[in-house]
């Protein structure tokens, strides 16, 4: 059995009364903002979920009844346009000047022109010889996702070990992990010499760049090392390169995400903050 979850700014008292007179099976259970609907036939719950697609202020998912974060160890979650609202790269590049010019490489990666490691090389090197200090001021520009610090803040309760895992940039992915009280944050290196960026990348500790298969592997390495699989893991990321490693998870969720991972990933969270992943699991509903 499933149990269906609504949640987001749409889900008025007007429309959760509808709700609760719209169908006589089923039981619902009530919170600020979101509503847990548990007993639906199959064919009651896909006529509901199909209901609320169709409402961009509200988000539908379907997840196991007894879904309980007791079975999970580890989040992994992807920083920028998920854990905070920036996009950190557009960030450094306003900041120098140079804003034109990454968004164009930008746009020729979206289009499918370039690969992530492509992408990130060509948008970095347009930073070569600003000041270090850019860093710094992105970092102040920083700002957390709605529902952010209770969802990291739900999964610490519960015991689980948290890490940001990012194509960004240590300079940001460790202060902002640090401001949580996360586990850690593995991401790439913006290389400073003399005070001033060279325009080089490094992936976490000089390797290759951390890419979509860079990402998902590293899931499977710190969810060995905790001695579980993947399946105790829970997912979290909005672009391409995070869809792997979505995919590997025992929860993945596509959140605020592009299209073509939201129509991959086994969850999807669009109208909510962070904190509506919570109410997946039936602890947020004791």
């Amino acid at each position: 059995m499933n149990a269906l979850i609504l949640s987001g700014p749409g889900l008025t008292p007007t429309a959760v009364a509808d709700l609760s007179e719209s169908f006589e099976e089923g039981d619902i259970r009530i919170k600020h903002g979101a509503v847990r609907i548990t007993g639906l036939s199959p064919m009651s719950e896909r006529a509901l979920m199909r209901k609320f697609w169709t409402k961009p202020d509200i988000d539908a998912v379907s997840v196991p009844e007894d879904l309980s974060i007791k079975s999970f160890k580890l989040l992994t979650i992807d920083m920028d346009s998920t854990l905070i609202q920036n996009e950190c790269i557009d960030d450094l590049a306003a900041l120098c000047g140079k804003g034109e010019e990454v968004a164009a490489v930008t746009k020729a990666a979206m289009e499918g022109k370039l690969s992530f490691a492509e992408s990130l090389t060509q948008r970095c090197a347009v930073l070569a010889g600003a000041e270090a200090d850019c860093l710094k001021e992105a970092l102040k520009k920083v700002r957390l996702t709605r529902g952010a610090f209770r969802f990291i803040d739900f999964c610490h309760r519960h015991g689980l070990k948290t890490v940001i895992l990012s194509g960004g940039f240590t300079a940001i992915t460790k202060p902002v992990a640090a401001s949580l009280g996360m586990t850690g944050a593995v991401s790439n290196e913006l290389v400073v010499k003399d005070g001033k960026l060279t325009g080089e990348v490094t992936g976490p500790d000089g390797g290759p760049i951390q890419d979509g298969l860079g990402k998902a592997n590293r899931l499977e390495a710190l969810a060995a090392d905790l001695g579980v699989s993947s399946s105790a893991a829970i997912a979290i990321g909005d672009g391409a390169n995070d869809l792997e490693m979505i995919k590997r998870a025992g929860v993945g969720v596509a959140f605020h995400a592009k299209p073509m991972v939201k129509m991959q990933a086994p969850y999807a969270i669009d109208a909510s903050g962070l904190d509506a992943v919570t109410l997946f699991f039936k602890e947020s509903w004791d």
